[in-house]
């Protein structure tokens, strides 16, 4: 079965209406035929063949004919794929641009920032604060998700690490904890509009 299916697809949709519409006028010129042989003696005796003939090609016009609706809903589904495809395609873009301009927008806050520790934070917090070892030691573990541990854990002679430079730190930590936030909403602000575009599909 699905061998005539496959055959009849390869028919142009224009021929295959044109042959559908051929097939309803054949058969039903054979049946009107059927009953008009009658009044004919001499050709009385095809009138079963020809009744017969009629109907069994209106079935199969009627089956064509069902065809035709079906590749009219493919067509229509078609077209409305690919309209839903560029709208897919324009919101990627729109959105793209607009995640990119707002992690932009971060990384100039972060470079803002860390200028002025450099140019001014940074040396005064050096000149009042020296940090600990044990603090260099959880920072780091925290880093990691661990816990600090051992003797670094509460070594309290001061280390070589500037309190600036932690801040400096501390300052990219915030951005690319800001960034990830931003692309997150932009992954979920995604999905919800690829999901709207492609669910008017079944409506």
């Amino acid at each position: 079965m699905w061998q005539i299916q496959w055959m009849l697809q390869l028919i142009p949709d224009s021929l295959f209406v044109w042959i559908t519409y051929a097939l309803f006028l054949t058969g039903v010129v054979l049946y009107i035929a059927s009953k008009l042989v009658t009044i004919i003696p001499m050709i009385n005796r095809y009138k079963l063949v020809a009744e017969l003939s009629g109907v069994a090609v209106l079935i199969v016009a009627a089956y064509f004919y069902g065809g035709v609706g079906y590749r009219e809903m493919i067509a229509d589904l078609k077209a409305r794929v690919a309209v839903a495809e560029q709208q897919s395609k324009d919101a990627n873009v729109a959105l793209e641009k607009k995640t990119k301009e707002k992690v932009q927008v971060i990384k100039e806050t972060v470079y803002v920032n860390k200028t002025i520790i450099k140019e001014t934070a940074g040396r005064q917090i050096d000149s009042q604060c020296v940090l600990p070892r044990s603090a260099v030691s959880l920072h780091n573990s925290a880093s990691g998700n661990q816990v600090s541990r051992g003797s670094a854990a509460t070594d309290g002679t001061p280390s070589t690490v500037k309190a600036s430079e932690l801040l400096e730190t501390v300052v990219d930590n915030y951005g690319t904890c800001h960034e990830t936030a931003e692309k997150l909403r932009g992954w979920q602000e995604w999905y919800g509009t690829q999901k709207k575009i492609f669910d008017a599909l079944t409506k």
